[in-house]
């Protein structure tokens, strides 16, 4: 039972707490400080929370709320700062019960050239801390590789620990890490501009009333990088221009793709997305508090057969809203012909797509009929590989059923029964290790590592990750097994 632990400070991120919990112990090894501080061995999240073991949830919680204290001590708010609500409370769930899956939800870090691997830190901040509680800790904000400054005293960040192979096995406070008697050296405007949205996402609690991908397009209206009718982005201008702002050596958006991607709502990157706004100068309050958004090719294409019935000519409505001529002649062309009746409407039409989207669904159900029946019968029985939705694939095309990543895509219910067939590494592993110390009994000869390593061809630290799923498979040879790693 844990009877000391120390209080967080302000700001103070899990990791920081954690460390200085391991010096107060004189537990400076993660591995010990994982028997007392989570529910089995495993490794210190260094920006979340995982497995945490009910004594210390209770003295981190005292008289807050669990998933307040995940806020306010994680860098939870920024990285789901722009996914749909419903994306944040389901991620938000998952962290407060320790679930894995909260990392499908939330974007991992994007890898940027010149951005390092080391927990940062400010050192007027530094200062402060040791002034006022007597001792450094580490910033939930200096766990963010791309921020480069201190949004409250306009200084770089300088790197402190380097999070290693080596260090990420042991605790390192910033107490004893961090020097004190570094110079801060001035920042320059974008990077703090930068760090100014990133505390602003961190310290409050945001949701968006519009996708942020029409909150973008908005923005884009008016200038060169979309045409004046509403027509195709210029992803290409905007992209270079990017570049430029930010200078090739800063951090910039690696492929042009993942600029698209943020204007077409595929990507929810934060720090991707706030030097979109950073360049643009769209500020915090005004993306979360936009409530509605129009249709700008909508509007625009009201606006020019407006003109057009007032008796203006094409030539005249092009200058007039500075557009050009084919643009104009197209929307008054199509207009003319919805008037004659020669231009079938939209809603008018045969909804093929619907007939379509019942013809997926019906297949959908009839193939996942079919293959619960394949499937069921000894369809695993001879797999000598890794049990993946590649290799069911492969085996399926014995069946006449010719399935790839592609087409699955539509069909949910297909989907679904194959990867629940899936397994991970460790299964795939414990299936072999199981097999192979079975054969070794049967051919009488001594079962040692060497023996299971030549039939199974894996590593001590493979056959140690197994352990757990072995036991579940053949307790027998977990036994046996333990008696030999031992």
């Amino acid at each position: 039972m844990i009877t000391y632990f120390p209080t967080p400070y302000p700001d103070e991120s899990f990791y920081s707490v954690f460390a200085r919990y391991g010096v107060g112990e004189g537990l400076y090894s993660t591995r010990y400080c994982n028997e007392k501080l989570h529910c089995k061995q495993t490794y210190t999240d260094m920006n979340y929370m995982n497995d945490i073991a009910p004594d210390v949830k209770r003295l981190l919680t005292r008289d807050k709320d669990w998933k307040t204290v995940i806020k306010e001590h994680t860098i939870y708010n920024y990285m789901a700062s722009f996914l749909p609500a419903d994306q944040r409370e389901r991620a938000l769930e998952y962290l407060a019960q320790g679930d894995e899956l909260y990392r499908k939800i939330i974007p991992p870090f994007s890898k940027y050239e010149g951005v390092t691997n080391h927990i940062k830190y400010c050192p007027i901040c530094l200062k402060e801390d040791r002034e006022k509680y007597g001792e450094a800790y580490w910033h939930r904000e200096w766990m963010i590789p791309e921020i480069r400054a201190c949004y409250k005293h306009h200084c770089y960040l300088y790197d402190g620990v380097e999070m290693n192979a080596t260090n990420e096995q042991i605790l390192c406070p910033a107490e004893v890490n961090i020097p004190a008697d570094t110079e801060p050296q001035r920042s320059d405007t974008i990077s703090d501009q930068i760090a100014s949205y990133a505390h602003e996402l961190m310290n409050n609690e945001h949701t968006l009333q519009v996708p942020l991908e029409k909150i973008l397009m908005q923005e884009l209206i008016g200038t060169e990088y979309i045409s004046k009718a509403g027509g195709k982005l210029k992803i290409k201008r905007l992209w270079d221009d990017l570049i430029s702002f930010y200078n090739e050596d800063a951090f910039s958006i690696r492929r042009q793709r993942r600029l698209s991607d943020i204007l077409h709502g595929k990507i929810q990157a934060p720090f991707e997305i706030i030097r979109v706004l950073v360049y643009f100068q769209i500020p915090i309050e005004k993306v979360y508090g936009t409530k509605s958004v129009g249709d700008p090719y909508k509007e625009c294409c009201d606006q020019i057969i407006h003109l057009y019935k007032t008796g203006m000519s094409q030539t005249q409505i092009a200058k007039k809203l500075n557009l050009s001529r084919r643009n104009v002649e197209w929307i008054c062309t199509r207009y003319m012909k919805e008037q004659r009746g020669e231009l079938i409407k939209i809603q008018d039409r045969p909804n093929n797509q619907k007939h379509k989207q019942e013809e997926l669904r019906r297949k959908d159900t009839d193939l996942a009929l079919r293959l619960k029946i394949i499937m069921d019968d000894d369809f695993f029985s001879d797999f000598e590989e890794c049990i993946t939705c590649e290799s069911i694939f492969r085996k399926l095309e014995g069946y006449g059923i010719f399935l790839n990543k592609n087409c699955i895509r539509s069909l949910p219910k297909c989907d679904t029964l194959i990867r629940s067939y899936c397994e991970s590494y460790e299964h795939y592993w414990a299936r072999k290790l199981c097999r192979a110390v079975n054969e070794i009994e049967e051919e009488h000869v001594g079962v040692t590592i060497g023996q299971i390593q030549k039939r199974t061809f894996l590593s001590r630290d493979r056959i140690v990750r197994s352990i757990e799923e072995i036991r579940k498979r053949d307790e027998k040879v977990w036994e046996q097994l333990n008696l030999i790693l031992n």
